[in-house]
């Protein structure tokens, strides 16, 4: 009985592989699959997927509560405000642990803006979607995407001379491509496709432009009404904040207007420096405060008059 108890034992091994050893084929395999996790963990890491998770999840949750059939604030926004240092030196003593952005030129400085502004426009749907539904009276909501500093460091670079000049600024956004939506920068951000066309525009409101003074901390915000109708933002004086009605409505009650801070009453509106756009929504009834850059400061942003800041620090 022993012996053909044995005998079966060798005749079930010779031919096979003892338990607990590994294949050629199986090594191979192991190899392939951790090559291909440390390939995937690079990418991840050149992507900067960490920041566009966080872009992703705030749109994701602005979506969900724009189509959701309960009340808006039944579901939460998962949005959150970025700190941002632009720097040619890669030094920023004016914020603690920023996100740092190196630009060597003033393309790039300009570019880094855009994509902040570009980037708190597409979170928030694009003026597709209403996310704060319906209220009594009608409110503005403000979302400040990001806290952007223009490090000092930016003095050296050519073209430059201690600020930005807001002109300079919007003159390059109009050649500034968006490829993926077949548009430039310009058109994105205030709904002119030429910056000659805006410039008229805005000096028909007798509006001026101003500048971003280096080493200020500035905002990326924008924001939505609640209620359907007209802005009846007017001027208030040198503190004052105003809408400038725009030359063409294309069928909208508000169509497209210039968002300016203060001076004082001219023909056509308010005059003073450009701050930003209000549009109508695309599809639904809100309106829409395209992003805009202004300085840090609890005066600035009182200008605006929000009911709520939508974005968490």
């Amino acid at each position: 009985m022993k012996k053909n108890m044995k005998n079966k034992y060798f005749s079930a091994s010779a031919g096979g592989t003892r338990r607990g050893e590994v294949t050629t084929q199986q090594i191979v395999l192991l190899t392939i699959l951790l090559v291909s996790f440390i390939v995937i963990l690079f990418l991840l890491f050149r992507l900067d997927i960490g920041k566009q998770s966080e872009s992703e999840i705030c749109h994701n949750s602005v979506v969900t509560r724009g189509s959701s059939v309960v009340p808006a604030d039944a579901v939460p926004l998962k949005c959150s405000r970025t700190y941002v240092c632009i720097t040619q030196d890669g030094s920023c003593e004016s914020m603690t642990k920023p996100d740092i952005v190196k630009a060597d030129t003033k393309e790039e400085v300009y570019n880094a803006l855009a994509e902040e502004m570009a980037d708190c426009w597409w979170m928030f749907g694009e003026g597709k979607v209403d996310y704060v539904g319906k209220d009594m009276s009608k409110n503005l909501y403000c979302s400040i995407c990001s806290q952007i500093v223009l490090d000092n460091s930016l003095e050296d670079i050519e073209g430059f001379d201690g600020e930005i000049d807001q002109r300079d600024f919007y003159s390059s956004l109009e050649k500034m491509q968006m490829t993926d939506k077949g548009i430039n920068y310009l058109e994105y951000l205030t709904s002119y496709s030429t910056f000659a066309s805006f410039e008229n525009y805005i000096n028909t409101g007798e509006i001026t432009f101003g500048t971003f003074q280096f080493d200020k901390p500035y905002f990326v915000m924008m924001g939505i009404n609640s209620v359907v109708g007209v802005w009846k933002w007017v001027g208030v004086g040198a503190a004052g904040l105003g809408l400038i009605a725009a030359p063409f409505t294309g069928g909208l009650s508000l169509g497209i207007s210039a968002l300016i801070i203060g001076g004082g009453s001219v023909a056509g509106g308010v005059g003073g420096y450009f701050v930003g756009t209000a549009v109508k929504g695309d599809g639904i009834e809100n309106e829409f405060l395209k992003p805009v850059i202004i300085e840090a400061d609890s005066n600035s942003l009182g200008k605006f008059d929000c009911k709520d800041i939508l974005t968490s620090t």
